[in-house]
């Protein structure tokens, strides 16, 4: 769920984000809770609460189904999928068929085999790639015929949102949505927030609402609504801190030390960027124009 730049390849670079260098947390998530037997089927209901990375829980998950309308043989594609929680709600709670498109090989291996376990590879297709690279026709059955695009915090790691958002209405029927949450810049950046920016969040170039809504139309989409989330995210970023500090003894239990202060670290960069008030949050939701 990244494109790097440099030498690395996207998935080695984006490794140095805190946030997604351990497969393994999920495993022992999982075993501390009494889930982690490979055959054992699981909920994804319960899964989602340790295997979605995104903000503010199931609130972007509900917005996304009531804004593209989704219901059962909606054909979904969920780029940057991580671990495949949302992806799986979205086959679980709607029937919908999704295509799960994440750069990482582990995390995209990891995310195929809890959607085993869950019984749910039937409607969920896991793909390795980078939606910038990839052979779009290897994506359900190719341009043109998805309901929805969806994706949640993701599209901040793409600096090209141009290329990025071309390929997204490639993808999508006329009519058809596409659902995003990310990140875009409220104010000027310090040279600081700059710095954590790329190196701790792994996130260059971020747009404007201006920028970003041109960038949007330019693409072939309309209707847009930019839901400026900021106020909710800070609120997010800072409470999943504190009760991540409270939470400590337990969570190195379980995962270790190194792992916590790796998280930590994270955790307090992101709120440290939200509460400094030239970062933002948005949800964007628009629909692919028509050609007649």
């Amino acid at each position: 769920s990244a494109n790097g730049g440099g030498m690395d390849p996207p998935s080695a670079a984006i490794k140095t984000m805190k946030l997604y260098s351990h497969v393994e947390r999920i495993e022992n998530e999982l075993r501390s809770r009494g889930l982690a037997s490979s055959d054992g089927i699981l909920d994804p209901e319960a899964l989602s609460e340790i295997d979605s990375l995104h903000y503010e829980g199931d609130t972007g998950m509900k917005a996304a189904i009531a804004a593209a309308d989704l219901a059962p043989g909606s054909a979904v594609l969920d780029v940057g999928s991580g671990f495949g929680g949302p992806a799986r709600l979205l086959a679980s709670r709607k029937g919908c068929s999704v295509t799960a498109l994440e750069l990482q090989p582990d995390i995209s291996e990891k995310a195929r085999e809890l959607t085993r376990r869950c019984k749910l590879d039937g409607l969920v297709q896991h793909v390795e790639g980078n939606i910038l690279e990839c052979d779009l026709n290897s994506l359900g059955k190719g341009p043109g015929t998805f309901d929805a695009v969806v994706s949640w915090l993701v599209f901040l790691h793409i600096s090209d949102k141009e290329a990025l958002l071309s390929k997204c209405a490639e993808m999508v029927k006329e009519g058809g949505v596409l659902f995003v949450e990310d990140y875009f810049l409220r104010g000027t950046c310090t040279e600081a927030e700059e710095k954590s920016l790329k190196e701790d969040v792994f996130c260059s170039d971020l747009p404007t609402k201006e920028e970003y809504v041109k960038a949007i139309e330019k693409a072939g989409f309309d209707d847009v609504a930019f839901e400026d989330r900021t106020e909710d995210w800070k609120k997010y970023v800072n409470s999943r801190l504190e009760s991540f500090v409270k939470r400590r003894a337990e969570f190195e239990a379980v995962h270790g030390a190194p792992t916590y202060a790796k998280l930590l670290f994270f955790y307090k960069a992101v709120a440290k960027l939200f509460n400094g008030g030239n970062l933002g949050g948005v949800r964007i939701c628009c629909a692919k124009k028509s050609s007649s």
